[in-house]
């Protein structure tokens, strides 16, 4: 008779721990002794194989293929695992270095304060090898429904994260996502693998989140005036790295990867007040004519130094017209944007306390 068994999707666990070189699994025969920061998503995603497979019709066979002529490869493939979550200080700053390979820090013994930024010169064009000071910065990830059902993929980088601010979404608190990426297709035992049961700790998730209710600065530039306070409605941030795997080592996998271009887009929705509207000296469809470059600052906390603290400071250029969001709340504007260098200040930099050190990824 059929197994009357059922696997409910919140039995499925996944989790992400940094790896100390490039590829490489961190536990002998991958047996996971070492504990896995639990992702708190609602629904885990199985990762996906993208692998070579060519079902060819060879002459002499007739009108139908034949399985003995399928040619399968796990040997210069790709592994992608789409991830959707609230963020919390340490898997955000963790996220963040994935997706920027870029890290600096400062404090120790519970006070750590994390910062990363993409500016054109110091975030990392590769990834490979052995992990210095964080960087490069990759992570095993586990997928694992069951006992002995589990998948391991080395190599994860994030290829593409998006963060979002919204009162409608999430109880406000800010939502990330976007995707991990591994060039490690290739199943092995000291890399990526499958029918894994991981024995290891799972650290529970944290439970301190970035309401949008708890911005305490909101300012953005607008035609020359600096720092102009704003009322938010939105906030839409995207980077991608535009990751791409690079060689072939003795097992097929990935040698490194390569990172060529940080981009980094978003939009703003802001309210229309006698700080931003269409009059002379706070237009912002001037800023957008002009290509003015501004600064946004969003703050969570009074200085980045307890947990649920966080600095977005980004330099922004207008993308598009901005369009009008209208609602009972009266008029708002959104503002497309992306974040540019701006002579020595950063296109997009983001401090964050979290209280622990990278050594604990």
């Amino acid at each position: 008779m059929a197994d009357a068994r059922i696997l409910p999707i919140s039995d499925v666990k996944i989790g992400i721990k940094g790896e100390s070189t490039f590829g490489t699994g961190l536990d002998t025969a991958d047996n996971d002794g070492t504990a896995y920061r639990q992702l708190n998503v609602v629904q885990a995603s199985k990762p996906t194989f993208n692998i070579t497979r060519e079902s060819r019709l060879l002459s002499g066979r007739g009108t139908i293929k034949n399985a003995a002529d399928t040619v399968i490869s796990m040997k210069g493939g790709t592994v992608t695992t789409p991830f959707e979550m609230i963020a919390t200080p340490k898997l955000l700053v963790q996220h963040l270095v994935l997706v920027g390979q870029e890290y600096s820090s400062s404090g120790s013994g519970g006070s750590e304060i994390h910062v990363v930024e993409f500016d054109g010169s110091s975030n990392g064009t590769s990834v490979g090898g052995t992990v210095s000071s964080a960087l490069p910065h990759s992570v095993n990830l586990a997928y694992y429904p069951a006992a002995g059902e589990g998948i391991k993929v080395c190599g994860n980088v994030v290829s593409d994260l998006s963060l979002g601010w919204d009162y409608g979404t999430n109880g406000g608190n800010l939502t990330m996502s976007g995707n991990y990426f591994s060039g490690f297709s290739k199943t092995e035992s000291t890399s990526s693998a499958l029918e894994q049961t991981f024995d290891g700790t799972w650290l529970a998730p944290e439970t301190s989140y970035y309401n949008i209710g708890g911005l305490t600065t909101k300012t953005l530039d607008v035609e020359g005036n600096a720092t102009q306070a704003l009322i938010l409605k939105s906030f839409n941030l995207n980077i991608s790295n535009g990751v791409n795997r690079v060689g072939f080592n003795g097992n097929g996998n990935a040698e490194a990867y390569a990172l060529p271009e940080y981009v980094i887009t978003g939009d703003i929705t802001i309210k229309y007040d006698d700080e931003f509207d269409y009059g002379a000296g706070n237009n912002v469809i001037q800023d957008f004519l002009d290509g003015d470059t501004m600064s946004l600052l969003l703050r969570t906390g009074d200085g980045v130094s307890a947990a649920g603290e966080m600095d977005i400071a980004a330099e922004i250029q207008y993308t598009g017209d901005p369009t009008q969001d209208i609602s009972e709340n009266g008029v708002f504007h959104t503002l497309p944007f992306e974040c540019v260098q701006n002579s020595s200040t950063e296109a997009l930099k983001i401090t964050a306390f979290t209280g622990e050190a990278n050594s604990a990824w």
